[in-house]
């Protein structure tokens, strides 16, 4: 399978060539095994994300980054950083069950005892249970430390109560993990735990929230009485902030390997829509010039992306953590991805202003991307005093 691979991504770097056997590998699979166009509508479009899944998973294409004594294969993240550009390239859906295979998955290798190994990784890796984070509250966003929701031992089981907000497919999800406040009286990070909370009990409520872009992405999980068994518990009871760190390195880390690829591609495809809409007359040349100049900026800040997300995919090969470099990963990407969504639905002339197109929902669901995995302004302020040393 030949992909012009210089004409989309840019430059070759030294540690990730084109050539390289695994991309070979991997392109060859995905050209006897090439997914269908996305559905627009969500329903039908998480499905088709979970059957791509599957498909994935059968062959040993999920979880690469996982050890194989869990049926990974040992990936590192130089190998990782390859995945997501050939999946890019292909035109793959995104990773339909990401809260369990990024997140909790390597969470529960670290912290995780080995009933909860044993129940819990399998299914993450096939897709057959789709996963849930219950992190975020109303008054505790960035704030994490500030939460409410309480976790009490009753016998043999946690009986957890609270709200959490912005839980990513919450209404498609089997379980969630829930950071709850377990110590009566304690405050900030101490007494903390995070459990495993089935979703389809008694005791719980799940609430989607409609966007602007006219999808539910993001819902109100409520928890009035839900049960937990008592050793479902990741890490230790009360040392749930440094489970929740461990987890947190997960999130920053993968990031650094996903998205500049799909944004170089989707800036190929803007390409493509003004030079149409100029031929079709649709756009004036001094329009089109105009435009080409704005994704010539947005090109050169896609491989700025790259750049880092390359360095820390070798950093993180290397043994070492990306810690505040997260960070300004989690800067860059979020303000590109808007002025990119932006860019997308305006190639599209008037057409991108019509409903149910993907320009026009790519526009509007863009504008979040700022927000979540902590503001960038929570960001900036990260980056000034632990980067560069600036008082608090």
């Amino acid at each position: 399978m030949t992909l012009p691979h210089h004409d989309v991504l840019g430059p070759e770097l030294p540690a990730v060539p084109y050539d390289h056997p695994f991309r070979g590998k991997l392109r060859d699979w995905l050209s006897q095994n090439q997914p269908a166009p996305e559905p627009l509508d969500q329903d039908e479009r998480f499905q088709h994300r979970r059957d791509w899944h599957r498909t994935m998973a059968k062959d040993g294409w999920v979880g690469l980054h996982w050890p194989e004594q869990y049926g990974g294969q040992g990936a590192d993240p130089v190998v990782q950083f390859m995945y997501y550009e050939e999946m890019a390239l292909a035109g793959a859906p995104e990773p339909v069950n990401t809260p369990g295979l990024i997140l909790l998955g390597p969470t529960l290798m670290a912290h995780g005892s080995a009933m909860l190994k044993e129940r819990f990784l399998p299914g993450i890796l096939s897709g057959d249970e789709m996963w849930c984070q219950g992190f975020s509250e109303p008054n505790a966003g960035s704030d994490l430390a500030s939460l409410r929701t309480r976790g009490d031992l009753v016998g043999d089981e946690w009986v957890i109560s609270g709200q959490k907000t912005w839980t990513t497919f919450g209404q498609y999800a089997d379980y969630c993990f829930v950071l709850c406040r377990t110590q009566p009286g304690s405050e900030r990070h101490r007494g903390l735990t995070m459990l495993i909370c089935p979703l389809d009990q008694p005791g719980v409520t799940v609430r989607p929230i409609r966007q602007i872009s006219g999808d539910e992405e993001f819902c109100e999980v409520f928890f009035d009485g839900a049960r937990v068994p008592r050793e479902w518990v990741v890490g230790e009871p009360g040392q749930g902030w440094a489970t929740a760190m461990t987890l947190f390195q997960f999130e920053r880390g993968d990031q650094g390997y996903t998205d500049h690829a799909r944004m170089l591609v989707k800036l190929r495809d803007v390409e493509r829509s003004v030079n149409e809409a100029e031929a079709t007359g649709q756009l004036s040349p001094a329009r089109a010039a105009q435009a080409r100049a704005r994704n010539s900026r947005l090109w050169v800040r896609c491989q700025e992306l790259r750049q880092l997300n390359y360095r820390g995919a070798l950093l993180a090969a290397d043994g070492q953590g990306l810690g505040a470099i997260g960070s300004m990963t989690n800067l860059v990407w979020g303000e590109l991805e808007k002025d990119l969504g932006s860019a997308f639905a305006e190639a599209a002339g008037h057409r991108g202003v019509v409903e149910g197109r993907h320009d026009t929902h790519d526009r509007l669901a863009s504008r979040a991307s700022s927000i979540y995995s902590g503001t960038s302004e929570i960001q900036r302020n990260i980056i000034a005093e632990r980067l560069l040393g600036l008082p608090r």
